[in-house]
Parts: structure tokens; sequence; C-alpha cells
């Protein structure tokens, strides 16, 4: 159990305990009787807990809700928490928080996101090459703007105002995002 406090705007000794285990598991299906055993993903076995003044307070189990966020009157929060705090210390719970995720994650499980990654950054690749492809390929070269008003134009001249096809069409502002991504600069 990893804990981090500070004293609250009105006095009190708030503290933070955070205990977080992800690990490689087989996931088990019961199929009404056929039991089904399925390729190995990461489980999260997580505890967050508030205490005030020594006092436990509330608690959450999901890392998902392990995050800092704005509240309407300027504080900010735990998401899954009742847990108000200043700026400053928010950036200081936000880093505990993910400090904590992380080091609760076996070296299966690190390998498996980073293998995952680098499949996402290939396909991702991948799409930009079919992307930039498409629009070289196409004899309209438009930016947004211009390709919504010939989307327009296209959808009253050959559907009459209605609804029908309109041809997909890559826009420059997506060649040059795609162009980022395939040159490795985003």
């Amino acid at each position: 159990m990893t804990t981090i406090n500070w004293t609250g705007s009105k006095g009190q000794l708030i503290e933070l305990r955070a205990e977080c285990s992800t690990k490689m598991v087989k996931r088990e299906s019961n199929l009404d009787g056929h039991i089904f055993i399925g390729k190995e993903e990461p489980y999260t076995s997580a505890s967050l807990e508030l205490y005030v003044d020594g006092e436990k307070v509330d608690s959450c189990r999901d890392t998902s809700f392990w995050e800092v966020i704005d509240t309407r009157n300027g504080i900010k929060k735990i998401w899954g928490l009742n847990c108000g705090m200043t700026n400053d210390q928010a950036i200081i719970v936000e880093k505990f928080l993910k400090e904590v995720i992380e080091t609760g994650k076996t070296i299966e499980v690190v390998e498996t996101e980073q293998l995952e990654a680098k499949k996402e950054a290939v396909e991702n690749i991948e799409n930009a090459n079919k992307t930039m492809a498409k629009y070289e390929s196409q004899s309209l070269k438009l930016n947004a703007n211009q390709y919504q008003t010939w989307r327009t134009d296209y959808n009253n001249a050959n559907n009459e105002g209605g609804e029908g096809y309109i041809p997909s069409l890559v826009t420059t502002e997506q060649y040059e995002y795609a162009k980022g991504i395939a040159g490795g600069t985003l």
C-alpha cells in the first residue's frame, strides 16, 4: 500500500492509500455450462482509499476513475472519490496515481502494452499511406472548406438536395496530417 497525504484547506489531514496490481490472466467464459479459456489479457486489482483525519471516507477500485478532473467551481478532484484539492496538489496527486498504476504492472503486461503500441503505430502508418495514396490519385485537391462546398453542390446536382451518394474525398488537411504520421513527425 502506497500513501500520500497533505493538509486540507480546513486543516484536516487528508490521506490517499493506493495499491494496484496488473498481471496477465487467461479469461474464462462460461457459455451455458461450456467453459472456454480465452487469450491472456491484463487484469487489474486495485484499491484507492480516502482518509480524512484518520477516518476512511471513500474508496474506489476502478483505475479508470483514478483521474484528476476539473469541477465546476474551479477546484480539482479525483473522479472516483469525493476529494477536492488545489491545482498544485492535483499535480502531485495525479503523478502519485499514475506511478501507483505503472509500478503495479508485471513485466508481461508492460511487454504486451509495448507490443500493442507498436502494432497500433504500424496500423496508423499504413492508414496514413492509404490516405496519402487516395489523395494523390484523386483529381480534385480541395481543402476542408472547399470540400464542404463541393459536397453541397454535388448533393444538390445529383441527389436533388436530398439523401444519396456523395463521393468521399481526402482533403488537403487530411493529406498533410497523414504525411506527418507517415513521416514520423506526429
